[in-house]
């Protein structure tokens, strides 16, 4: 072998390994796109985020108002986040195995979910988090609210309202309740005297009945098999 070439060989598998690395941390990317959305990474600065961007664990992605974006993960979760809102990949590893884990969080605003493969074979390892609640999956699709403060149609709290299948809700301080189809549970921010830290309301909400502008894809994508949700374009 010619001087140089195992120091070349070397390098080349090493820039191998390290694409490799880079390609497992992406945990998905954004599907679909409407208005102004921004992608901020741990070590990276804010950008504004288009169609077919990377997301990895740890980015937080901020839609500003009127703008919404879907993402798509590795393991065929779909996620669309609602005007104004914040929220991060905490922890995303899919690996098929048993120890594979999905978690969330959403800081403000409103998120749709689809459960994907992980949740499916695991669904005790899907959870998200938001302000003192957090959220186990017991089905496919749900939406999460935090609203932070008191605005003309809503009390400001977290809302959980299942659209198909169901959910676990539990606060930090103890208390947990399961929702089901069509069910919106409610953990108010200030509880009024008397008033539970978290219960079921008696009817939904109007603001989450009016949906978003990808509601349709949303509810599409329940209808079809797992097979045809993976046909879904990802890391293109």
């Amino acid at each position: 072998m010619k001087p140089g070439e195992t120091a070349r060989i070397v390098a080349l598998s090493f820039l191998s390994v390290l694409a490799g690395a880079v390609y497992a941390a992406d945990s998905g990317s954004i599907d679909q796109i409407s208005g102004d959305v921004t992608v901020t990474s741990p070590d990276k600065p804010s950008r504004k985020a288009g169609a077919k961007e990377k997301i990895q664990s740890g980015d937080l992605i901020t839609t500003q108002a009127k703008s919404e974006v879907v993402i798509k993960l590795a393991d065929d979760s779909v996620i669309a986040l609602r005007p104004n809102t914040q929220f991060t990949v905490t922890e995303f590893k899919y690996e098929k195995q048993p120890t594979d884990t999905t978690q969330f969080s959403l800081l403000k605003g409103a998120a749709r979910f689809l459960t994907g493969l992980v949740g499916r074979a695991s669904p005790n390892r899907v959870r998200v988090t938001a302000v003192t609640a957090t959220v186990g999956i017991r089905g496919t699709d749900f939406e999460v609210v935090v609203v932070p403060v008191d605005e003309p149609d809503k009390r400001a709290g977290v809302y959980d309202y299942v659209h198909d299948g169901a959910t676990n809700i539990q606060l930090a301080s103890g208390p947990s309740v399961d929702v089901n189809k069509s069910q919106t549970a409610f953990a108010p921010d200030k509880p009024k005297p008397g008033e539970p830290a978290l219960y079921i309301l008696d009817t939904t909400p109007i603001f989450l009945q009016q949906g978003g502008g990808f509601d349709a894809l949303m509810q599409s994508l329940t209808m079809q098999p797992i097979n045809v949700i993976q046909q879904m374009p990802m890391f293109r």
